[in-house]
């Protein structure tokens, strides 16, 4: 089983994915798979080379590749004089994959520890108004919100009440941003608050469309929005891991679900990160605060054993992977990977950080 990752050398290492293994969302599949391995490798001090390919994302022209590419490293791997030895992303989530919680400061240092944000987004984004004191939404009209396995179903008339509900509460609010696939809202939302410094950054290609667009400026849009809703001081948001991922880069954003995060059994009745984490907004209005209790209903903070489990701050947690993906030990898959240190126990114990604090 060890002998799977073909690893002999910590700094030989090189994660890899093909296009056909990640098919689903960016931040919900590429960027959260990526990070849910992260802890292990800060554990066992391991900086890889990656090659992350997704056929929603990446191009033929090059390779498929995201990581890098919508992510950089923010390090310099060390080239062996052997070339890089290839392990399958796929292979060691089956080893140590974790299921990350809600240290937000630590999340976020852990995620820039090793990716930053391309120049080309960054730049793209510094080119919008100052949104330091802004009111994030995302509202969105497709796939996650409609899946009644994963949420509930929020309207756009629902939306745009539980917003008013918040910008009444908070008179201060001169500028909303907005990230949405449903233009129809944008324009919802410029007709009621005229007053208001009304932002977009255009129209959202849905992340399965691959048959009329680029697939990875589609990508650089998705990371784009994020970062611009991370930068506002507030965020209202459906479920969706693109604006979940705005508390990772900005721990200190204000942000707010306003409907349920359910237990799929996709994730092993998992809270999802890192929507399922931030806290529900409560409204303040009799009427919000009723359309937020049918938003909320079957929420996993209902399940009071999930609750117990998952309830308290903590930073990761040790993923029950089940019959058919034995664990092993950290000690031995230290040694594959190199991680001389950590075979003689000289780095303590790993699984200190995978307890609830």
């Amino acid at each position: 089983m060890v002998a799977d990752f073909g690893v002999k050398m910590n700094k030989s290492l090189r994660i890899v994915s093909s296009p056909q293994d990640l098919k689903e969302g960016l931040f919900g599949q590429v960027f959260l798979f990526v990070f849910e391995v992260l802890p292990y490798l800060d554990e066992a001090g391991i900086m890889p080379d990656w090659a992350i390919r997704s056929k929603l994302y990446g191009t033929a022209e090059r390779d498929f590749v995201v990581i890098p590419g919508l992510l950089e490293l923010n390090y310099n791997p060390e080239i062996p004089k052997s070339g890089f030895r290839n392990v399958s992303l796929k292979k060691l989530r089956k080893q140590r994959t974790v299921a990350l919680g809600n240290d937000w400061n630590y999340i976020s240092e852990l995620w820039a520890k090793y990716f930053r944000i391309p120049d080309r987004i960054t730049e793209r984004a510094d080119k919008f108004p100052t949104l330091d004191g802004a009111l994030g939404l995302h509202y969105r009209g497709t796939d996650k919100n409609k899946s009644s396995v994963e949420t509930n179903l929020v309207s756009e008339v629902e939306f745009m009440k539980l917003v008013g509900d918040f910008v009444g509460s908070h008179p201060e609010i001169r500028v909303i941003f907005i990230a949405s696939d449903e233009s129809s809202f944008v324009e919802r939302v410029r007709k009621t608050y005229p007053d208001r410094e009304i932002l977009s950054s255009g129209d959202v290609v849905h992340h399965k469309d691959t048959g009329h667009h680029d697939n990875f400026a589609k990508g650089d849009h998705a990371v784009l929005d994020c970062v611009l809703l991370s930068r506002c001081r507030y965020l209202l948001k459906c479920q969706s891991a693109l604006s979940g991922f705005a508390k990772v880069l900005n721990p200190g954003i204000e942000a707010y679900r306003i409907s349920a995060n359910k237990l799929a059994r996709w994730n092993r009745e998992i809270p999802y990160f890192p929507d399922g984490y931030l806290p529900k907004y409560q409204g303040i209005s009799p009427g919000n605060i009723e359309i937020l209790e049918r938003l909320f209903a079957g929420d996993w903070t209902e399940n009071r054993a999930v609750s117990e489990k998952f309830g308290n701050v903590f930073r990761y947690v040790n993923r029950d992977c089940g019959s058919e993906q034995q664990r092993v030990p950290l000690e031995i898959v230290g040694r594959v990977f190199g991680c001389v240190r950590r075979a003689m126990g000289q780095c303590g114990n790993p699984l200190k950080r995978m307890r609830p604090k």
